[in-house]
């Protein structure tokens, strides 16, 4: 049986943000550079990725990706939009500071009401809100029995000894565990996220403004078949503001506004699903109002740091008169993505299981970042099912497995 003949893209615009993470443009590029070779050694293509060219702003880095393989040729233009010098910047800040930030946005979280909204909709998701606070707690207990049981050698000193040995237990732990397993870094993560719903994040603000107005100039100035808006983690949070901004621009330009929303491994819930949220919410029910944009979110129960089988504009509270969904789920299995032997050996990873929605492939499946970013299909023919280049290269693949 033929397969139905789908659209071709021949050159394609990219535009990801990524999570609250340190790595700069470069960084991902060099990864992406890597990852590249695995996805060109399972699809049995041809990828290569140009040099990176960075924004006169340095928020944005290009580079091109040439592709070709039996479905044909594309030009991807790829851009990440950054902000790591933002996350940079919370992490330089005192340690009490940080500290005393992220307790704030903890309680806020609780006595909205958000964190039983999180255990309502996704429990995994609601136990990585707990992680840093639990973690925290870990590391005063140490010290506190560290302290108890100096205190109970009842060495010269009084109470003096006992507390350096529990705080300098305590700073060590934080110093090591702390430190290897990104508690700090979440804890200014949940800073960051209470800080931008509440709208107290002018620099972010202006850094989407900026993004937007960048997208908006290279629609113009280039003919696409596709344009791609991509968010991963908490990037899937900004890049509805971002979508937003730039239909804004578009629509007052008089300008089609058309183009993709992607979502992979997304946060947005732990934005919207917060009572004071009303711009977050307010911008995705706008976006709705567009026929022209088409939103495509993928969800993985393995990946604990997204919200699995939840559709984020009805968890908003929102609903829509569209005919279409807005936006089309998608559950990706990502041990099918994967040899049995890398996923073994990631699959207790959190964070690694996480990055594998912007990683590439071991095994040909339906979910594929840089198919999707770089091959000729178009994300609105992405179904759910097995993705294939052609029939006469599935038959190749199975004779050679």
């Amino acid at each position: 049986m033929s397969e139905v003949a789908q659209p071709s893209v021949s050159r394609r615009a990219v535009f990801l943000v990524g999570g609250y993470e340190r790595n700069d443009a470069a960084g991902f590029f060099r990864r992406i550079g890597r990852e590249m070779e695995r996805f060109c050694k399972c699809w049995s293509v041809e990828a290569t990725l140009g040099v990176p060219v960075e924004a006169a702003d340095a928020s944005a880095t290009t580079a091109v990706a040439d592709y070709r393989g039996p479905d044909g040729v594309c030009r991807s233009e790829i851009t990440f939009l950054s902000f790591d010098d933002i996350v940079k910047h919370d992490g330089a800040r005192p340690f009490v500071s940080r500290l005393l930030a992220y307790l704030i946005a903890f309680f806020d979280y609780v006595v909205s009401g958000t964190m039983f909204r999180f255990f309502a909709t996704n429990w995994r998701f609601a136990l990585y809100f707990l992680y840093p606070l639990v973690m925290l707690g870990l590391f005063v207990w140490f010290g506190t029995i560290t302290y108890r049981l100096v205190h109970w050698i009842e060495l010269p000193g009084g109470p003096l000894l006992p507390g350096l040995a529990g705080l300098a237990v305590t700073y060590a732990l934080g110093r090591s565990v702390g430190r290897r397993y990104f508690v700090f870094h979440l804890m200014d993560l949940w800073s960051f996220s209470r800080e931008h719903l509440h709208c107290r994040r002018p620099v972010m603000d202006q850094r989407i403004e900026a993004w937007a107005a960048l997208i908006s100039q290279r629609m113009a100035q280039s003919a696409h078949d596709e344009v791609l808006l991509v968010g991963h983690s908490t990037g899937g949070a900004l890049i509805l503001d971002v979508a937003h901004q730039l239909a804004d621009r578009l629509a007052a330009e008089g300008r089609p506004v058309a183009f993709q929303l992607v979502t992979v491994g997304s946060t947005s819930l732990k934005v919207a699903l917060h009572p004071a949220a009303s711009r977050a919410r307010s911008r995705l029910e706008a976006l709705a109002s567009h026929p022209g944009i088409r939103w495509t979110e993928f969800q993985s129960l393995t990946d604990i740091i997204n919200f699995y089988k939840c559709d984020p504009y009805a968890r908003a509270g929102l609903a829509h008169q569209r005919s279409d969904a807005f936006p089309r789920q998608f559950q990706v299995r990502i041990r099918d993505m994967l040899e049995r032997e890398t996923y073994r050996r990631i699959k207790k990873n959190f964070f690694r299981v996480h990055y594998q929605f912007i990683s590439a492939n071991s095994r040909r499946y339906f979910y594929d970042f840089f198919m999707i970013c770089c091959g000729t299909r178009p994300i609105d023919a992405v179904r759910g099912d097995r993705l294939s280049l052609s029939a006469e290269a599935d038959k190749t693949a199975e004779a050679t497995s």
